[in-house]
């Protein structure tokens, strides 16, 4: 019992030194003032007609805006009209897009400036509902908490599972290495798809005045394969590979499974992720992470390209190291053991 506590305290502290790295997502608001936080907004104003004006995507791209009938201008002033809006003041939009390429916002943020007060429609003048976190410490309290909860929580996750593999499975210390070194990987996959940005509707829960910029629920699904990929979606369709490279790759290390199994489990969490992500965005009504079939068809590419990198790397590793003596040496042996690529 007492050699299992000390094999557990030893991983536990990877699991501290990977979870510690763990950051506060940026938000349109923060401490210093600027409504956009470190984000520069969405792009700058180029030019401003009537009821809209161009804007000069941060991707280079030109973005026609278009204000609803009450559509609302925040600046780090108070409120303002489409009057007050100047050519290079740098904004964050809140809205949704349109299918002939232009965006509808219901709301503008401008970054920065030193634009005068305006008032509503009733005649009054008003605080910026973001300003107002600027000047307390809400959002930092009920952010930390949050994130606090979710590290605990994962960690508790994580030394169930390890006492469980540990006390009841059996499993000696270089599955446990393997085994953590996986779900820390998993956890990053999960921070950077869902709770990085989806936390953040559980923020506004608390911060009801807490204004987000994301798509509406109903305009994040695509369920057309392939058909609607550009230029621009090809950059991140082979990051969804990368991301998804090392779960082919770690996968095989932690069970026995071979290509047929790792796809379909690597197919199995690209799907729970797409649904988590739809889901939260329909509760909420707002979502910041599109729910894609491509995403579906590249992740589950990514995992059999890491899966074939596993076996070629065993067969290398094996060819390399055959004539040392990776026998007296756990981790080495357990690499050159693992099953799968044995005929």
């Amino acid at each position: 019992m007492k050699k299992s506590l000390i094999t557990l305290s030893i991983i536990a502290v990877v699991v501290v030194a990977a979870f510690g790295g763990y950051k506060d997502v940026a938000l349109a608001a923060n401490q210093s003032g600027d409504l956009c936080g470190t984000t520069s907004g969405n792009g700058q104003i180029v030019s401003i007609g009537s009821n809209s004006f161009t804007l000069e995507h941060n991707d280079g791209r030109s973005l026609i805006v278009k204000l609803t009938f009450q559509a609302t201008i925040e600046t780090p002033g108070g409120f303002a009209s489409l009057s007050d809006l100047k050519i290079g003041d740098r904004v964050t939009l809140v809205g949704g897009d349109n299918r002939d390429g232009t965006f509808t916002a219901d709301a503008v943020v401008v970054c920065s400036g030193t634009q005068e007060v305006g008032t509503q429609e009733n005649g009054t003048d008003q605080v910026d509902p973001i300003a107002v976190l600027n000047h307390d410490t809400n959002y930092e309290q009920v952010s930390g908490v949050i994130n606090t909860v979710t590290i605990l929580l994962v960690g508790l996750v994580w030394l169930v599972i390890a006492m469980f593999l540990k006390l009841k499975k059996k499993k000696n210390f270089v599955y446990l290495l393997f085994f953590t070194i996986f779900y820390i990987y998993l956890y990053k996959i999960l921070d950077y798809t869902l709770l990085q940005f989806q936390s953040l509707l559980l923020l506004q829960h608390f911060l009801p005045n807490l204004m987000l910029n994301g798509f509406k629920a109903g305009t994040n699904v695509n369920l057309i394969p392939l058909g609607t990929l550009t230029l621009e979606d090809v950059k991140t369709s082979i990051l969804n590979i990368i991301m998804m490279m090392p779960f082919g790759f770690g996968l095989p290390f932690v069970t026995n499974f071979r290509i047929k199994k790792v796809v379909i489990a690597g197919l199995f969490l690209s799907i729970i992720i797409e649904l988590l992500q739809l889901i939260t965005g329909f509760t909420a009504n707002t979502t910041f992470r599109v729910a894609d079939i491509n995403d579906l068809i590249f992740n589950t590419l990514g995992v059999a390209v890491g899966y074939i990198l596993f076996a070629k790397f065993v067969l290398v590793y094996r060819r390399v190291f055959r004539n040392w003596r990776i026998s007296e040496n756990p981790i080495l042996r357990y690499i050159a053991e693992r099953p799968q690529v044995d005929k």
